[in-house]
């Protein structure tokens, strides 16, 4: 059966993806085409000396390949070729890093189906799933959550009432002469980064970095007809591109010389709320929402960074935040 309404999801069903090879070519276009060129990444000599032990995949690079191979081999688990479907939010776990050479698949299940109270005649639908690697460890978890019609409305167009940030943070200003420690990103402080306009080459390369062909992103005649009536940007493509943005800004942060300085990233959650279109500016206000120690490891912290970021016109298109644990000052004394 062709699956194209909210009503035709069945809860429990489940699958696995075909698998893919992560190279060394997919990492570097990833970073070319969302700015984040952290050392974890790019540089091979830094990181033989990390708690890896070799460079690592970016964690949106991990989750925007899954959500391409979802696209690739089951569509309707993220709305793909769905005209009154999108992706409305995200929520991935790091467990482990994904490294050169690993080839992952994709353990899907729809775990959930839900009523939008924000669009009448749509509902919910949750799909759980772990990224696997060859070893047949799960080196993430999480889940996507799309958007789709009713049988009852059919011919839906999703229409979004504009939100204008209000966000304010505290301003932290770098020092160059200071080395930073998670204990030095108070609550409350943060900043707004350069801005970025979305074109119609970061989509299509994107498109083929993560195999997520979606005609609502990529097919303009299709697009007529979709939810909003024109082509838009990968909410994965806006999200990591604003999460480049704020990594650029971080980077500005001098951070310890020892293992602990290669930071962790452990989660990224996102949600989708209006659809950044060919020709939009994004860019992205940030502040630190949370700051704990680490439960299992002394010698680091976890800070929780928010991540909003709006387009030309001070309008909220994605809802985020970033987990990462970093280098503690004075690390705990286990008792």
């Amino acid at each position: 059966m062709k699956i194209c309404f909210f009503e035709d999801y069945v809860v429990g069903q489940e699958g696995v993806t075909g698998e893919r090879t992560v190279t060394e070519a997919d990492i570097v276009s990833f970073a070319c085409i969302t700015e984040d060129y952290s050392l974890a990444h790019l540089n091979r000599h830094r990181m033989r000396d990390s708690i890896y032990g070799e460079r690592v995949a970016h964690g949106l690079l991990g989750s925007s390949m899954a959500i391409g191979m979802l696209s690739y081999d089951v569509p309707h688990v993220i709305g793909r070729g769905i005209p009154a479907a999108y992706v409305k939010s995200i929520d991935f776990n790091y467990r482990k890093g994904i490294k050169l050479g690993d080839t992952i698949s994709v353990h899907w299940c729809i775990a959930e189906k839900m009523d939008e109270t924000l669009f009448q005649g749509c509902g919910l639908i949750r799909t759980s799933c772990q990224i696997v690697n060859q070893d047949g460890v799960a080196v993430y978890d999480g889940s996507v959550t799309i958007i789709v019609a009713r049988k009852s409305a059919s011919n839906m167009r999703l229409k979004l009432e504009p939100v204008v940030s209000t966000w304010k943070a505290n301003e932290l200003i770098p020092d160059p002469t200071k080395v930073y420690y998670s204990e030095d990103y108070p609550i409350g402080y943060g900043a707004d980064t350069d801005g970025r306009t979305i074109t119609e080459t970061d989509i299509v390369n994107f498109a083929g970095l993560t195999g997520d062909y979606n005609p609502q992103y990529v097919d303009a005649e299709f697009a007529k007809g979709s939810a909003f009536g024109e082509r838009f940007a990968h909410g994965m493509l806006i999200f990591s591109s604003a999460f480049g943005l704020w990594v650029t800004d971080w980077h500005k942060f001098k951070l310890p010389e020892t293992k602990r300085a290669l930071a962790g990233h452990l989660n990224d959650k996102a949600t989708f709320l209006s659809p950044v279109k060919i020709g939009d500016t994004i860019r992205c206000k940030w502040k630190v929402l949370d700051n704990t120690p680490s439960r299992t490891r002394p010698d680091v912290g976890v800070v929780t960074f928010g991540l909003e970021v709006v387009n030309q016109r001070n309008q909220v298109v994605v809802d985020g935040s970033t987990v990462i644990m970093m280098g503690s000052k004075k690390p705990r004394v286990e008792a």
